[in-house]
């Protein structure tokens, strides 16, 4: 089991040695400790993503990208809160996440459920706050019907930025339109911001340093149980 490689070359063995030295409110031995994140997400994630993005046929690739991306995004939002799925419900230290954990009005006690990590994303990440993006509608008519129907609905699109406007979203008319380049560009600068709060201490989108990490050992340590 400690042989079970968690994120490229590193092994279960390798996060039990490096997890000993870590403490939530000193930064030593963090940038260690990020090196399994980084690996994990790279070789499953932005490398991968990044292939499919320089075949530049513009076939249909842009959905699988998308797909991917969707992908990132739970990882992502999971890591930041110290959220894990445990029986179809989101927990953190073993206590359900509700309806109101996230800011929701309705159902207020019921446990979130997948589309709550969209909206709570979309609602807390500061680099795509500015868009307004309703994180129920993406789950909906991009993560979803991506997933099922390899597709998106109600008019959003997927596509190459070629009028440059350098943005990741766009609602243009009645379309609701995800520029694919640009919205990895600011998934990668959400991730080297949140790097930078785990190995050098601070905040990301207000939550303390000594908190994301917790939330990062705890997300380990999971993953380390099911592998």
């Amino acid at each position: 089991m400690s042989d079970i490689k968690i994120a490229g070359n590193l092994t279960i063995k390798h996060w039990e040695k490096t997890k000993k030295k870590l403490k939530p409110n000193y930064n030593h031995y963090w940038d260690q400790a990020y090196d399994f994140f980084e690996l994990r997400i790279c070789t499953r994630y932005l490398k991968p993503i990044d292939t499919i993005l320089n075949i530049k046929s513009n076939n249909g690739e842009g959905f699988a990208v998308v797909n991917l991306q969707c992908s990132l995004i739970e990882m992502i939002e999971s890591f930041v809160n110290g959220w894990i799925n445990e029986e179809n419900k989101w927990k953190r230290n073993n206590v359900v996440i509700t309806n109101s954990d996230i800011g929701l009005l309705k159902k207020t006690k019921d446990p979130i459920k997948n589309v709550g990590v969209f909206i709570s994303f979309f609602k807390n990440r500061s680099v795509f706050q500015k868009y307004n993006i309703e994180g129920d509608k993406f789950f909906w008519n991009v993560r979803c019907a991506l997933l099922h129907e390899t597709q998106t609905k109600n008019k959003w699109k997927i596509r190459k930025d070629i009028d440059k406007t350098g943005l990741s979203y766009l609602e243009k008319k009645e379309e609701k339109i995800i520029y694919r380049e640009n919205f990895q560009r600011d998934l990668k600068l959400l991730i080297e911001n949140y790097k930078k709060t785990i190995v050098n201490g601070g905040n990301f989108d207000g939550i303390p340093a000594c908190v994301l990490r917790e939330n990062f050992i705890s997300k380990f340590n999971h993953i380390c149980k099911q592998s």
